[in-house]
Parts: structure tokens; sequence; C-alpha cells
């Protein structure tokens, strides 16, 4: 239904955006990674994307505890390579508005980074430059 939601409201020439968060229970590093084909061929015009952050007392945080191992928790340096190899498959013209998430390390469970947003954002872009990758550069129109 979110993809007929999607198509109708693109016919009607409603501008369109998507959120997504790496590392949901029984999500696979390769699962998050195929996911920029499908999002690429989305009516999308906009997208924000954030890792998994577990907030304190919540269901999720009850689930992790029990069973940790469902979940893809990032390091910092995890999650740097992997946004960078998502963007090289992403659709270029697809505009992102978010490429990291920020809870309040007071209610965040998991995730501590120690770092603001526009950090995280200065790494990516440096990672991006110095493997020679950009929005797009692996994305196939097929």
């Amino acid at each position: 239904k979110s993809v007929w939601a999607l198509q109708e409201a693109a016919k009607r020439g409603i501008q369109t955006g998507g959120h997504l968060i790496f590392g949901l229970p029984g999500e696979s590093r390769s699962m998050m990674l195929d996911s920029a084909d499908i999002v690429s061929k989305l009516p999308l015009n906009t997208v924000k994307f954030h890792q998994l952050q577990i907030v304190k007392a919540t269901r999720m945080a009850k689930d992790y505890e029990e069973n940790p191992e469902a979940f893809t928790l990032f390091t910092l340096d995890e999650y740097i390579d992997f946004i960078c190899e998502y963007l090289g498959r992403l659709r270029p013209s697809l505009v992102i508005e978010r490429l990291a998430g920020e809870a309040n390390p007071e209610y965040n469970l998991t995730n501590r980074w120690n770092l603001r947003y526009d950090k995280v954002l200065d790494l990516i872009e440096k990672r991006l430059e110095e493997t020679d990758c950009w929005q797009g550069k692996f994305y196939s129109n097929t």
C-alpha cells in the first residue's frame, strides 16, 4: 500500500519523501544495501537516513536487551563505510535530507558516537572523497 500511495501522490504532483532506519531487527548489511535499488525506483523526491538508535525504556530497548544479536548496530566507522557504499548505489537525482541520526545521549541506549551530526557529516564527506565515491556512482537505471 505504501508504494501505491507514493505513486498516487506523485501522479498528482505531490512531493514525496522517505525515511530509512538502518539496523532494524533481522536486517543484514546486504538487505540494507539492496534497499538502495528499491528506494531509487520509488517516486520519491527526498529521503532521510539514519542508523538505528534504541531509546531507553521502550519496547525496542526491551527487545534489544533480550535478543541483541537480532540488531545491527553500527560503530561510527562501520556506519560511515556503509552509508558511503549506500550512496554510491542510490539514484543521483534523489535529494538527501539527512545521513545520520542524533538521539539525546541521555535517552540513547546504543550508538553513542559522542559526535554532533555536523561532525558525522564531515566524516562522511571526507570518506566519500577518500574513496572517490559519490551519490549514484554505481547506480544503474535498469
